[in-house]
């Protein structure tokens, strides 16, 4: 790739009011928050559902420590595996586990899953649900499983592909493409008779407050936050690029966008993308491009790995790496300085 080509070492938002643009913990994730921790005491297991290729953010830690806490079988499935970059599938699992050692992580994609895969995923919690200690609710002969994450990740296409196993009934759940098809916790969905297994949705659920500007761009890049600004989508299809440059993906939105050399310019991508999409608009009465019709098209296309598998959080898995090697580092030194002063 010609290196010549200048890229922004970083995405500019300070000048954005990106936080007036972003509808951040609606009320139904208020509810569905109060909802699960009214239900704790029901749980005797919980699925956590989220993308593979933002590992870290989006990800509610007060929902961890709220429902998990160490107590309840936890298994965290990273979904859309296939979209992401497998040099750091492994990278991501070393990273929750560090602050969360006893959850099961997985990586899959619930749209191709196997039935081996999905009956040893969903086998492995129920026996640790079957083992684990059940306190006030002993005498209860049957197990409650609530499946939880983000929004727009898979909740309801995991459990429609755990119910079309296990019951052979088709379509128990609403499956939609945006963010916060569900809004309420669901009716309990048996998928098991022997012993007797019942799974709850929920609706996606984020964190209460924005973290940061990179974290919250990457969950309106795969879809979890609905980009309900025409402004914003341009915006974040300039980050979109911005990324792709910085993760090495030039020759794929060339290629796409039918561009002769690498470009840090949001409106020579989107230009180009109007021009071969035929995307156009009146305005006062002349017809030009209508490029926030072409900002929402590249955006799509992002999330449908059309430039290739990319783990937007590499920088976050790159980092805690650089952080381990220098811990290592220094226990390395440490421990030859003792050794030397013995």
């Amino acid at each position: 790739m010609n290196r010549l080509t200048a890229f922004r070492s970083q995405f500019d938002f300070q000048s954005i009011r990106w936080k007036d643009m972003i509808r951040w913990f609606p009320g139904h994730m208020h509810k569905g928050m109060k909802d699960l921790e009214e239900s704790l005491l029901r749980i005797d297991g919980i699925v956590e559902l989220h993308d593979a290729r933002i590992p870290h953010s989006g990800r509610n830690p007060e929902l961890y420590k709220r429902l998990v806490g160490g107590h309840k079988p936890h298994i965290l499935i990273l979904n859309k595996s296939d979209l992401a970059d497998p040099n750091y599938l492994t990278k991501s699992i070393e990273y929750i586990q560090i602050e969360q050692p006893n959850t099961q992580v997985v990586h899959t994609n619930l749209m191709t899953i196997e039935l081996k895969e999905l009956t040893n995923i969903f086998g492995h919690l129920l026996q640790q649900i079957v083992e684990s200690p059940r306190y006030t609710r002993s005498s209860t002969l049957e197990y409650n499983i609530v499946v939880c994450g983000i929004p727009n990740v898979g909740k309801s296409t995991f459990i429609n592909k755990l119910r079309n196993l296990f019951a052979n009934k088709r379509s128990c759940e609403q499956v939609g493409a945006n963010p916060g098809v569900t809004r309420t916790m669901s009716e309990k969905v048996k998928i098991s008779h022997r012993p007797k297994v019942f799974v709850r949705d929920t609706p996606g659920i984020l964190e209460p407050r924005l973290k940061s500007a990179n974290e919250s761009f990457r969950l309106l890049l795969i879809n979890s936050i609905p980009i309900q600004h025409r402004e914003l989508s341009d915006i974040i299809a300039d980050y979109g690029l911005f990324l792709l440059n910085k993760y090495d993906k030039q020759r794929s939105y060339m290629k796409f966008c039918e561009l002769d050399r690498p470009t840090d310019d949001i409106l020579t991508v989107l230009t180009s993308i109007a021009k071969l999409k035929h995307c156009t608009q009146v305005y006062e009465n002349k017809r030009g491009y209508d490029l926030t019709g072409a900002a929402l098209h590249f955006i799509n296309e992002i999330n449908k790995g059309t430039f290739g598998q990319i783990t937007f959080d590499q920088d976050i898995l790159d980092e805690m790496e650089k952080e381990k090697s220098n811990d290592t580092n220094l226990f390395r030194t440490n421990t030859g300085r003792i050794r030397k002063s013995i």
